[in-house]
C-alpha cells in the first residue's frame, strides 16, 4: 500500500483546516490518493477523497472538472452524493456524502470474498 509523503500530507491537512474540516479517521490509502472521514464545522460528517497527480495539464484538468461537475448533479438513492470538487495543480479533493455501514466491497461479498448473487443483494435492500 502506498503512503502519503510528508509534503502531500501537509497539503491535505492544510486543505482540511482551510475548508473547516477536522479529521475523524483515515478510511483508506492507495496509489492514487487517500480517503478521510471528516467532520465539517457545521457538525456534519463527510468523506473527503484526495487524489494526487499532475493536474496542471489544462485539457486533463478541464475534463476532470467537467466530469466532476456533471457527477455532482446526479441524484439517486444508490449513488453516493458528490458535494463538491476542488482542484489544485497537484491535488483534487472530492467532498462526498458519508454513508454509515461499511464499504461497498463488504456489502457485496461474503466473508470469504466471493461475490454475493444479485438476487440476494436485492432481498437485502
Amino acid at each position: 500500500m502506498a503512503t502519503t509523503d510528508d509534503k502531500g500530507e501537509d497539503l491535505i491537512q492544510a486543505t482540511l483546516a482551510k475548508k473547516g474540516y477536522t479529521e475523524v479517521s483515515k478510511l483508506g490509502e492507495g496509489g492514487m490518493g487517500v480517503v478521510y472521514k471528516c467532520r465539517h464545522a457545521d457538525g456534519g460528517l463527510r468523506v473527503l477523497k484526495f487524489l494526487r497527480g499532475d493536474f496542471e495539464s489544462s485539457e486533463e484538468a478541464q475534463a476532470l472538472l467537467e466530469e466532476g461537475n456533471q457527477m455532482r448533479q446526479l441524484r439517486h438513492p444508490n449513488l453516493v452524493q458528490i458535494w463538491q470538487l476542488i482542484m489544485t495543480p497537484t491535488l483534487v479533493m472530492l467532498e462526498l456524502e458519508f454513508l454509515a455501514g461499511g464499504d461497498l466491497h463488504c456489502r457485496i461479498h461474503d466473508p470469504q470474498g466471493r461475490p454475493i448473487s444479485s438476487e440476494i443483494l436485492m432481498i437485502r435492500a
